[in-house]
């Protein structure tokens, strides 16, 4: 099967089933006769951009990026609201602490969201490193995550 046959299929999975694990996903393609690995999987995860959204306070499904910038800047900060420890800069670093589990997904988000002041975004379970282009940017960035998670 063509890669770009084997995404469009993964992206209607996506769409139609709750898909917690990389593995539920080789399940179900294999069910439906396509052989794949779970490193294929995991590839095809990072080409798709797929994120991990939170079903309940136990349960993290992977879904679709979101196309609409405005939306997705509100989830990025409802995520925030939830998640968020501490957040500090340094030069133009801005460093979001949160709490485990939380940093692929806020990541990945951030990422979406397309600020064209941000040059890059690191994440480990719990931390999003962020690099604005300037020590402005990110004393914006800080101010704005601030506001928003105070005030929604």
């Amino acid at each position: 099967m063509q890669k770009s046959t084997r995404l469009n299929l993964i992206r209607d999975i996506i769409k139609n089933q709750h898909i917690e694990r990389q593995e539920d996903l080789v399940e179900i393609l294999t069910a439906q006769g396509v052989t794949v690995t779970q490193a294929t999987i995991s590839r095809d995860i990072r080409d798709l951009q797929l994120i991990k959204v939170k079903q309940n306070k136990a349960h993290s499904v992977y879904a679709l990026p979101f196309d609409d910038a405005p939306k997705l800047e509100k989830r990025f900060f409802k995520l925030l609201k939830m998640s968020l420890v501490s957040i500090r800069i340094q030069d133009q670093m801005v460093f979001i602490d949160l709490r485990p589990g939380n940093g692929p997904s806020i990541a990945g988000l951030l990422k979406q969201v397309h600020y064209s002041f941000i040059f890059s975004v690191l994440s480990d379970d719990s931390g999003v490193l962020v690099i604005c282009s300037d020590v402005k940017h990110a004393k914006d960035l800080q101010k704005r995550i601030t506001k928003a998670v105070a005030y929604s």
